[in-house]
């Protein structure tokens, strides 16, 4: 259908008729130069000029052409397949795997006939396509819903079916992620079995993902049991093939679940791999359940911390407590003067009141600089302060006379750590340490200071608690002592001293910690799925530390067992690398990374953990309520696979499902259709061809 318009008053067309109907007179019947041609010729040239002229002046007047096409869109249904393996768990896995795949795959054939069929499977992975397998190793509804919400909106999504068992693992609630298909009906096929079956599973196990080289760390082991009343069973942890743990449980009635702690020795650092298995009873549904795996990761990061002493002091107390409070540090405190260990064997050296005024020994502080440990200087009135401004270490204490107090008072700017709220809150109420009384307080430019001293109300820019680095050395000061009053005041407000042993512990760990100064890095998560891909991160530094990613990075994968996968290249990304190894089966795998640049040679070791998913054979139970209820609040329906006939009537009869007429209307100007040019030459063509076989010019 179409219409024509003009961009000028319609009436315009008669003057363009007038037009051609003038000088075709004028042309034709008042020359006598085609007198003697026969009527009908000098009718025909003459019609031909009339029709030029009043087309091409028609054109002038810019006349629109309106069309209007009509389009049918079909209703769009959505058939949604779970895939995973929780659906085979039950008496009738012979049927979904042999019967059901036909009568779901006549479903979609009669339907297709009608309506636009579109078909998904889902469970950890969607694909576009009905898949059969039932391999998935989760199920989550929320990725397959927002896909379908994603792809049809704004389109005519008549229907939704989910065929599944209800059992979820991964993702928001299905009831929830169904509120995305506003105006859409949701129909449900119920799999699987409801009937709780005969079975011993784990349900859960409660781990810490790091632990410290020996220590105990905890397990706990949620066993769960259906129908074995007055029946024992032995769960065992095993490193190995070794059993290391291993306790008897008594179920008392059909339906239990029991927790059972267990307390194991860190004994070895790395990532370490826990066997959990429970003794296989007779008439369980399956054995799936009864063995998982966990991963530990040891760290052996224990921070050797020295305390060397001008003298006895509350102060030493103070910090070792606090010190110690972190299992992660060990502390030896010795006089300076009995003290024979080596300084390079130590994290971090606490020089209490050192230099002194009765020993003025510097030669475990000039060890401790030549090995590059870091070191905290606790000043106080036994300090020898020429002494120890002679070390040049960032901070210079001008004409010390006598002691004066001093509060603390926060540099706000201070950003190294996080200072917490409990920190700022405490540091309001501390008393004043007892500092040296000098004139000035000379720091060099990288001095960084946590707190001010505070002299009665007046704040002062000078440092009471701060830090400097000094040729890739890192030396910490507490300008003043008494800190050991200060452990008391926190358990006085606070009725703990946890935040006077955070406090001491991050100055601790900030100057213990040594920066990762390679000039070749790679990393990655450390722990993955087993359906999930491996990435790896890498990065290249030059020598003023740019990024760089000239030269080629090699990774070799190897698993637990000594064999070697083959030789994977890093992709350039950025200015780094990355490199996805995909997926791998579970257990533990080391990897050496390979690269040069500049003439160097750099390689890294690490190690990762595979993790098996066995969260399908947790929860085998159907849970056809969830279905019932998706289906009910999206004007759906749930049926079991021998109701798929209703089911293709219910979507045939339902008033929401109809297809959907879209009228288009496209306006287009006539003068811009080159064939209109082409009939107007056509024309002049045929009229000149008469012109001149008539003896016209």
């Amino acid at each position: 259908m179409f219409d024509i318009s003009l961009s000028y008053p319609s009436w315009y067309f008669i003057l363009c008729l007038l037009l051609g109907i003038l000088f075709s007179a004028l042309l034709y019947w008042k020359d006598r130069v085609f007198s003697e041609s026969p009527k009908w010729v000098v009718l025909m040239m003459s019609v031909l000029r009339f029709g030029v002229l009043t087309l091409a002046a028609f054109l002038l007047l810019k006349p629109l052409i309106k069309t209007q096409t009509q389009t049918i869109d079909k209703p769009i249904i959505v058939i949604a397949q779970d895939n995973s393996q929780s659906i085979l768990i039950n008496k009738d896995s012979s049927f979904y795997k042999n019967e059901y795949p036909n009568l779901l795959d006549n479903l979609i054939s009669k339907l297709s006939k009608k309506y636009e069929v579109k078909t998904y499977s889902f469970g950890s992975q969607i694909s576009d396509t009905i898949n059969y397998s039932f391999n998935q190793k989760q199920t989550d509804y929320t990725q397959l819903l927002d896909d379908i919400y994603a792809t049809y909106y704004g389109r005519n999504l008549g229907a939704v079916v989910i065929a599944s068992d209800g059992i979820y693992n991964k993702g928001q609630h299905p009831l929830y992620a169904t509120k995305t298909l506003k105006n859409t009906s949701v129909y449900t096929i119920a799999l699987g079995d409801t009937t709780v079956r005969k079975d011993l599973l784990i349900d859960d196990i409660a781990h810490n993902k790091l632990a410290y080289l020996g220590n105990d760390f905890p397990i706990e082991v949620i066993v769960k049991a259906n129908y074995y009343n007055g029946k024992n069973a032995v769960v065992n942890i095993l490193k190995g093939k070794k059993i290391i743990k291993t306790k008897t449980l008594n179920f008392n009635s059909d339906s239990e679940i029991i927790t059972i702690p267990f307390k194991i020795e860190a004994k070895n650092a790395g990532k370490q791999r826990y066997s959990i298995a429970i003794q296989e009873l007779e008439g369980e549904l399956t054995f799936e359940n009864n063995h998982q795996d966990i991963f530990i990761e040891i760290l052996d990061n224990k921070q050797e911390i020295l305390i060397l002493s001008a003298a006895p002091h509350p102060d030493i107390a103070a910090l070792r407590s606090a010190i110690t409070h972190n299992i992660n540090n060990q502390v030896m405190v010795s006089a300076a003067k009995d003290f024979k260990g080596l300084i390079k064997e130590y994290n971090l050296v606490i020089f209490h009141q050192l230099p002194s005024i009765n020993n003025n020994d510097l030669k475990w502080v000039k060890a401790a600089t030549s090995a590059k440990i870091p070191m905290l200087f606790v000043l106080g009135s036994s300090t020898n302060y020429a002494a120890f401004n002679a070390l040049k270490t960032g901070l210079n204490i001008v004409t010390p006379r006598g002691t004066t107090d001093a509060k603390p008072s926060l540099n706000t700017t201070f950003n190294p750590f996080i200072v917490t709220d409990n920190m700022k809150a405490l540091f309001t109420d501390l008393p004043p340490l007892q500092i040296p009384f000098a004139s000035s307080y000379q720091t060099s430019n990288s001095f960084l200071p946590l707190l001010y001293q505070k002299i009665g109300s007046a704040s002062t820019d000078y440092p009471l608690i701060g830090f400097n680095e000094k040729n890739g050395q890192k030396i910490g000061f507490i300008i003043g002592e008494g800190i050991w009053r200060w452990k008391f005041q926190d358990y006085v407000k606070n009725n703990s001293d946890n935040t006077f042993n955070e406090l001491i512990s991050k100055w601790v760990q900030y100057l213990a910690l040594k920066e990762d100064k390679n000039k070749f890095r790679v990393s990655n998560k450390g722990e993955f799925l087993e359906n999930e891909s491996v990435i790896f991160q890498a990065e290249l530094y030059n020598e003023i530390l740019e990024l760089v990613n000239d030269s080629d990075v090699l990774l070799t994968i190897t698993d637990e067992n000594g064999d070697e996968y083959p030789q994977k290249s890093f992709s350039q990304t950025g200015d780094s690398y990355r490199l996805d190894a995909g997926k791998l089966p579970p257990g533990n795998y080391y990897y050496k990374a390979i690269t040069s640049f500049d003439g160097q040679a750099y390689a890294i070791n690490g190690e990762f953990v595979i993790r098996a998913l066995k969260i399908e054979f947790t929860n085998v139970v159907a849970n056809h309520n969830l279905l019932y209820n998706i289906a009910n609040e999206n004007t759906g329906k749930m049926f079991y696979p021998s109701e798929l006939e209703d089911l293709f009537d219910a979507i045939n009869k339902s008033g929401n499902i109809a297809s959907i007429s879209y009228v288009q209307e496209e306006q287009s100007d006539i003068i811009k259709w080159k064939w209109i040019f082409g009939i107007l030459i056509l024309l002049l063509a045929i009229e000149w061809f008469m012109r001149k076989r008539n003896g016209g010019y």
